[in-house]
């Protein structure tokens, strides 16, 4: 689902404009997401439905 993708990439890439470390751009990403990065990221962002964010990237 390419809008499912989109979503998550938005989050790697609003939490690469937090901290600003290609770590961050590249760890976000692995794995399909299933990283811990990914759920750092959604946690530091502050969205308000994190747990969908999580259960979410099971869908790719």
């Amino acid at each position: 689902d390419r809008a499912l993708f989109n979503d998550l990439e938005h989050v790697c890439d609003d939490c690469y404009n937090l901290y600003r470390t290609s770590y961050v751009a590249s760890a976000c990403r692995n794995n399909c997401f299933e990283d811990e990065v990914f759920d750092v990221c959604v946690y530091q962002l502050y969205f308000p439905n994190h747990e969908e964010y999580l259960r979410s990237r099971d869908g790719l």
